[in-house]
């Protein structure tokens, strides 16, 4: 199973203010991550922690539009990296969450205010890290 490529992040959630429709695709988003189903293994702690420490490290710099730019080159290098393995189910999920990061970064790179939609895309961020982390196999 992989992620429906539609059921993104809207844009006013990226680009105005995160509601509690954020948190309800954070949740559902999180869990589908972090579940091992039939069709595709689940994202790693260790894949969604490198990327997550990435826009923390970024955060406490303050925003950069170049530096969180470079984030999506960063997130393909790592879909490459599973594919490489030669395992198609293991890089399932790891470019479900590629596209659905992507797509935010690019929303919050439309948004006129870029520096309030970049915070607005870490809370996101950290809610999908909270909830795959609530649903991980101990």
């Amino acid at each position: 199973m992989s992620w429906n490529k539609n059921d993104l992040i809207p844009k006013e959630e990226i680009q105005n203010k995160v509601t509690d429709v954020t948190v309800q695709f954070a949740e559902k988003f999180g869990k589908y991550l972090a579940v091992d189903d039939f069709d595709a293994e689940p994202l790693t702690t260790s894949q969604l922690r490198k990327f997550f420490g990435e826009v923390k490290r970024q955060q406490m710099m303050g925003y950069n539009e170049t530096e969180f730019t470079m984030l999506k080159p960063k997130l393909a290098y790592a879909v490459g990296r599973a594919k490489q393995n030669g395992r198609k189910n293991k890089a399932q999920k790891i470019e479900d969450f590629f596209n659905v990061i992507t797509d935010a970064i690019d929303k919050a790179l439309q948004s006129p205010d870029r520096a309030k939609a970049f915070k607005n895309f870490i809370t996101a961020f950290e809610a999908i890290v909270a909830y795959h982390k609530a649903a991980e196999k101990k």
